[in-house]
């Protein structure tokens, strides 16, 4: 490991059998599974040092000659170590999911979050994708909620293009449900509707809820599955996950978090950018920022010209997104990045170490 200035280098070493993060494949160490791979990454000096100097404010890190499923390892080994919140900026939507799923594989899909973008193509405003923008609202949910353990997002810079609802709106729009305490119907029914819930027969998609006699489905924006909330009088006498498609129980749960349509049901000045959201010790690993910058330029760019475009023919939600023009510029992100610690798979240049410690 050596110093260069105001970044701290680290590159590989022979640890016992196996060699550490440079010029050879990750999986040399004769290991049984992938928990005791992690457990020697976790333990080598460098990962210590790693995690050590990540504690200090505004730390500025390279890490050189990571190849194949090293960064994952190197982010997953970090991330136990210090139990915070690391956020992996890849460079596209297709390298941010090999990402996804390496770290997935090391760590599983409870630490690990997708933050895509609201389209069915990065950078191509003309389709809205439901099912990414229940991943944003999951992932951010999780985000904003506390907890004792760390958790990894992977997203990409068209993602981070969109801004998202302030973690201080979120919480006071939250609606929480505990296991034996009251619930007034009549205020939910119109709470739910106020936040673009649906009524239906059944629930199968996210934004719907139905009611039948003491039974209440719900299928949260912020959840992965629908909550099924059973009262006795006014009462919440039990909450279960259930299968939409089976209509079968998966888990008892003690509260569920109701969490609105984070994409259209605020306002602009009520969204700020991801960084925003994240917590004050998290740490941004990025491979090349000033890609980061051009790249979201590209897209304010192609946003300015759909939004001239678009008419009273389009779907009223992508109206809506639109409307409000949530994105981020990229000015913002050099004032908010700076904030964080960082860590570099590259050489990040005198450029922008300057621009980000200014």
């Amino acid at each position: 490991m050596e110093s260069n200035g105001s970044i701290i280098l680290i590159e590989g070493r022979p640890i016992r059998n196996c060699w550490f993060l440079k010029n050879n494949p990750p999986y040399l160490c004769p290991v049984s599974n992938i928990g005791h791979l992690l457990e020697r990454y976790g333990a080598h000096p460098a990962i210590a040092e790693l995690a050590r100097v990540l504690q200090e404010p505004r730390a500025r890190i390279e890490l050189a000659g990571l190849t194949g499923a090293q960064p994952a390892f190197a982010i997953a080994a970090t991330v136990s170590n210090l139990s915070s919140t690391a956020l992996f900026i890849a460079e596209s939507k297709e390298e941010a999911a090999y990402l996804l799923n390496d770290l997935q594989g090391i760590l599983g899909d409870r630490v690990v979050h997708f933050f895509p973008d609201s389209f069915k193509r990065p950078a191509f405003f003309d389709d809205l994708n439901p099912t990414q923008i229940l991943q944003r609202s999951e992932t951010i949910n999780k985000a904003t909620t506390p907890s004792t353990g760390g958790m990894v997002v992977v997203t990409y810079p068209e993602a981070l293009f969109e801004k998202v609802v302030s973690p201080d709106v979120l919480a006071q729009s939250r609606i929480e449900v505990v296991t034996g305490e009251k619930l007034d119907m009549e205020f939910v029914i119109q709470v739910l509707v106020e936040y673009g819930f649906e009524r239906t027969d059944f629930v199968y998609e996210p934004g719907q809820f139905s009611i039948r006699g003491g039974i209440v489905d719900l299928f949260s924006y912020g959840n992965e599955f629908p909550y099924r909330i059973e009262l006795f009088d006014d009462e919440v006498e039990s909450i279960r996950t259930f299968d939409p498609l089976t209509q079968l129980s998966k888990q008892t749960i003690g509260s569920v978090r109701i969490v609105p349509n984070l994409n259209t049901r605020f306002r602009q000045d009520q969204k700020v950018p991801l960084f925003r959201v994240l917590p004050g010790n998290s740490v941004i690993w990025i491979k090349d920022f000033q890609f980061l910058l051009d790249r979201l330029q590209y897209c304010f760019e192609k946003a300015e010209q759909f939004a001239a475009r678009i008419s009273a023919l389009d779907a009223a939600e992508l109206r809506e997104v639109f409307r409000d023009r949530a994105f981020v510029y990229p000015a913002d992100v050099v004032e908010d990045v700076r904030e964080h610690a960082l860590v570099f798979l590259g050489k990040p240049g005198t450029a922008v170490l300057e621009m980000l410690t200014a």
